[in-house]
């Protein structure tokens, strides 16, 4: 695929019962194992910022 863009990957090792638990909720949300992992990691980083900058206001 020329011009397709390139994402880089990465390789994790996951205890089974984490794998497992993971699988069944990429069922349940209609998303690919990799699509779950994406999205779980984009939302707690989300989750983090909006607290770092909920802390910034309360320091000012």
């Amino acid at each position: 695929m020329e011009g397709a863009r390139k994402i880089p990957t990465l390789q994790v090792r996951l205890p089974e019962q984490l794998k497992v638990w993971l699988k069944h909720k990429s069922v349940d949300n209609r998303r690919s194992l990799n699509s779950e992992v994406v999205t779980r990691l984009e939302e707690s980083r989300a989750m983090e910022l909006s607290q770092l900058q909920r802390d910034s206001v309360k320091r000012q």
